[in-house]
């Protein structure tokens, strides 16, 4: 049992050092190299969460909320934080698309959590200025 929850706490971590990773790589994202920042992005998302910031962005609130129903509080966060990064250098529609995602992610993390985050509140301000 202990073997479960160390093996669990560990994949946590992983998954969190990962979301981490991507914030850096999509804020580090050149206006000119925006597509190919994304694709590597992207790639990862996909290997590890079975979900892209694209099929993020054009699915219906309801079925987002429904598929990260059950994640991690943190990875919930920290995709909330890639969002905002990604939001912040995309120029075009997709950044205010993943914007309001990232808003539905964080007003589901206020609806679900047990605490009160201002980091969150900031997030959620700081996201719908690239609405």
């Amino acid at each position: 049992m202990q073997e479960e929850k160390d093996y669990i706490q560990r994949e946590i971590q992983r998954l969190t050092l990962l979301l981490r990773k991507l914030i850096g790589k999509a804020l580090g994202i050149k206006s000119n190299d925006f597509e190919q920042g994304m694709q590597n992005i992207e790639s990862d998302l996909k290997d590890e969460f079975d979900l892209t910031l694209r099929d993020i962005s054009e699915m219906e609130e309801s079925e987002l909320t429904e598929k990260i129903n059950g994640l991690n509080e943190q990875h919930l966060e920290k995709l909330a934080e890639l969002i905002n990064a990604v939001a912040e250098n995309s120029q075009n529609d997709f950044g205010k698309e993943i914007a309001r995602r990232g808003i539905v992610i964080l007003n589901y993390l206020d609806n679900n959590s047990k605490t009160f985050s201002f980091e969150r509140m900031e997030l959620k301000n700081t996201l719908q200025q690239w609405l």
